[in-house]
């Protein structure tokens, strides 16, 4: 984000459900992104989750990280989709759900000795989603009380701690054309967390009908508005459409992003007198099908305008 920006859209985590609940609820109709600060995650696990899955994914053969288990390259949709562009990136995903099959429960205890590191950087994030999952339902929370929602809309509508993380590297890009390092998007989620380097820029978010640069700011958080919590909404809040530059020939790009969602049952309604009824009720689990259906039709997210409540079924 610009300077002004920036400054305009920084939270402090502690004052959003009172004194700051105003400035939150400004950001998500205007723009769907803030900076969060006073967050609460310690800098050293925030330092040595960045430095060592940096270190983990530019270290290693594609032919050993491809057996490592959540590993991808491009998108993590690849493995069982088609899509229109690749993406140059590559990445770690590990589901937040105890006893998945990519979270970290499943592979250890993070000891130093234990192979080469892939444990310690699952523990690390397993570790730092428990702080995500919390700043998450602080949040929704704030925005949940203005909504008006009921408390089992407030429950369901965010399984905070049934979200994932994905660790990004963004390679340098090898060739003298600009590589995309990701494709122009929203998010599926309710809320996206994003932990970025101090010092290296990429992002990019849209604003008055084009691409603004999300300068690097040293330990703040960027949350992301997803169409869920523009569903949630009836539209008042803003889904916001992001991409990633691929990086320069000197630097290399790591984050990690925390996806919340709501229960895979849940109907997500906007609260009567809200929205005007824009979309149509639907769960979360029709929302994810119907993604995947059209990413194999026709190579890209078609996302919310599936869901009009005017739209023919």
């Amino acid at each position: 984000m610009e300077a002004s920006t920036r400054r305009r859209w920084g939270l402090d985590l502690e004052r959003v459900g009172g004194e700051d609940r105003a400035a939150l609820v400004a950001a998500c109709r205007d723009l769907g992104a803030f900076r969060v600060v006073n967050h609460g995650v310690p800098g050293e696990l925030r330092r040595r989750l960045l430095e060592l899955g940096k270190q983990l994914l530019g270290r290693d053969t594609f032919e050993l990280k491809k057996a490592r288990p959540g590993y991808f390259w491009g998108t993590a949709a690849l493995k069982s989709l088609r899509v229109k562009e690749v993406n140059w990136l590559e990445g770690l995903h590990v589901d937040l759900v105890p006893g998945s099959s990519s979270s970290s429960s499943q592979v250890g205890d993070g000891d130093d000795d234990d192979d080469d590191g892939w444990m310690r950087i699952r523990a690390l994030m397993a570790e730092y989603g428990d702080h995500m999952a919390r700043i998450a339902r602080k949040l929704f929370d704030a925005l949940a009380a203005e909504l008006g929602l009921d408390h089992h809309q407030a429950a369901s509508y965010l399984a905070e701690r049934q979200g994932f993380l994905r660790l990004y590297r963004y390679p340098p890009c090898p060739s003298s054309a600009s590589c995309l390092g990701m494709e122009p998007h929203t998010d599926s989620s309710v809320l996206s967390i994003i932990l970025g380097q101090d010092h290296v820029g990429g992002l990019q978010v849209i604003r008055d009908g084009a691409w603004r640069d999300v300068a690097p700011a040293p330990g703040e958080l960027l949350v992301n508005l997803g169409d869920m919590m523009t569903a949630i909404s009836g539209g008042s809040y803003q889904s916001v459409r992001h991409r990633v530059l691929a990086s320069r020939p000197s630097t290399e790009r790591v984050s990690c992003c925390y996806f919340a969602f709501p229960q895979e049952d849940a109907v997500v309604e906007a609260p009567s007198g809200i929205g005007g009824g824009v979309y149509r009720p639907f769960s979360y689990r029709e929302f994810r099908e119907q993604v995947q259906a059209d990413i194999k039709a026709v190579g890209t997210k078609v996302g919310l305008s599936r869901f009009y409540a005017t739209a023919t079924r």
